[in-house]
């Protein structure tokens, strides 16, 4: 009763306890009991919560704590309190297991909740770093946003170990790659899922999201894929990743001819075997990749998500001798991909009923580009799509000074010094020079 401000507390992080894709798993009910929140004058009483816990969950998660908590009992770092009315008392009751109360919610949970990061915020509500995480689990992805940005962005890899002709092991994960400064886009993508971890290489300047857990490919990832699918070539390697999770969640790839499948799709999916895998085995035969159709037309969301992957928009500016102040100004739209996906490339063109694709082959890797240059359909066609749907990471703080460069020669400001001026000072904060 005399600490209104824990007990307001533990109501928000009940709530988050309700929503938590994993507690909501089953419909168990553990308990259901009035939560009294005490104010101030001691006046408001909260209607009853029910919360649907899958048992097994629980005491798994439990048994996580209390290994975490050997450690962090010794440094005392959050004192979340005995609150009567807490979850932890009621199943502390229910489990019969004597919980201590100091808990570090952020790092003890990290594995096991969608919403770890606001949990921790919410518990300690004065550290800073946690008020960008909380306002990510806010916002709202498109599904199809998701995928389009996978198609860019996205990898799903399989990874073999051999340590000699019959001992191996096989793992999957699904990645998302970036700067250390696209993090924010990592953690609104974790949060959509509601699974996986992010990870922080400092030595590299990249943030890495990251799913290995078996159950949650199966149950959250592939699902998703399946009802939002890929349409670049990466769905063929989608598939057949999907096949090599099947395998292993039926544990087949611990028998040689499971293994020996695996290996087939493994052959056939990125980059293919690597060179310690062909050592042992250097009779692999790749699986056939499956054939990927393209949709008549594009997702409007898959565009933006797709483009905040593998998009840009650029300005250039380049001596003219038949300019006043001796030059001009060039602005470009594109989207780079792997000549393979040249048929994609030119349904950009549908889509914005503008631009044309060019193939590269000089380059070590063979690039086709989709590119708009021209003025007017940047301003009508581009700018109109991504003002509409935006594109939500890093990428587009570039939009928006490209915006505003267009808007400025569209007003005829480029011919003047001081425009041109402002947009050579635009440029100099986009893309590349972003990221130092």
């Amino acid at each position: 009763k005399n600490r209104p401000t824990l007990i307001n507390n533990y109501v928000n992080l009940l709530k988050m306890l309700e929503s938590s894709n994993i507690l909501n798993t089953i419909n168990t009910l553990l308990y259901s009991h009035n939560v009294k929140t005490v104010t101030m004058n001691n006046q408001q009483v909260v209607l009853s919560k029910i919360i649907n816990i899958n048992v097994l969950i629980v005491i798994q998660i439990f048994k996580d704590v209390v290994w975490y908590l050997r450690d962090f009992m010794r440094r005392g770092i959050l004192l979340l309190g005995c609150l009567r009315y807490s979850p932890l008392f009621c199943v502390s009751i229910k489990l019969g297991h004597k919980l201590p109360t100091l808990i570090y919610v952020s790092k003890v949970l990290k594995r096991e909740f969608s919403t770890s990061r606001c949990l921790a915020s919410v518990a300690n509500n004065k550290v800073a770093s946690g008020a960008s995480s909380c306002k990510a689990a806010k916002d709202k992805l498109d599904p199809s946003w998701i995928t389009g940005f996978v198609d860019a962005e996205g990898c799903f890899s399989v990874i073999i170990e051999v340590y000699e002709d019959l001992n191996w092991k096989v793992r999957v994960s699904f990645e998302i790659n970036l700067h250390e400064k696209d993090k924010d886009i990592l953690y609104k993508i974790q949060s959509f899922f509601g699974v996986g971890a992010i990870y922080h290489r400092p030595d590299r300047k990249k943030s890495v999201y990251r799913v290995t857990n078996i159950t949650y490919i199966n149950n959250v990832i592939i699902p998703h894929f399946t009802k939002y699918p890929l349409i670049s070539k990466k769905s063929s390697d989608f598939l057949l990743w999907s096949k090599v999770v099947d395998i292993i969640s039926k544990k087949d790839h611990l028998t040689k001819e499971g293994f020996l499948n695996v290996l087939s799709y493994y052959a056939s999916i990125n980059k293919g075997v690597s060179s310690k895998v062909l050592k042992y085995y250097p009779d692999i035969s790749p699986a056939n990749k499956p054939i990927v159709y393209l949709p008549d037309n594009l997702n409007p969301q898959w565009v933006s998500g797709f483009t905040a992957g593998d998009g840009g928009f650029s300005i250039y500016v380049r001596p003219a001798k038949d300019y006043t102040l001796g030059e001009k100004v060039y602005c470009r739209f594109h989207i780079a991909q792997h000549s393979k996906d040249i048929e994609l490339m030119h349904l950009f063109i549908r889509f914005f009923n503008c631009g044309q694709v060019v193939f590269r082959s000089s380059t070590s890797t063979p690039r086709c580009d989709f590119i708009v240059q021209d003025t007017s359909f940047l301003l009508e066609n581009i700018i109109s799509h991504f003002d509409i749907y935006p594109l939500l990471n890093l990428k587009q703080e570039d939009f928006l000074c490209f915006k505003e460069a267009l808007l400025l020669i569209k007003e005829k400001k480029h011919l003047t010094k001081e425009g041109l001026d402002k947009i050579k000072s635009l440029n100099l904060e986009m893309n590349s020079n972003r990221l130092r």
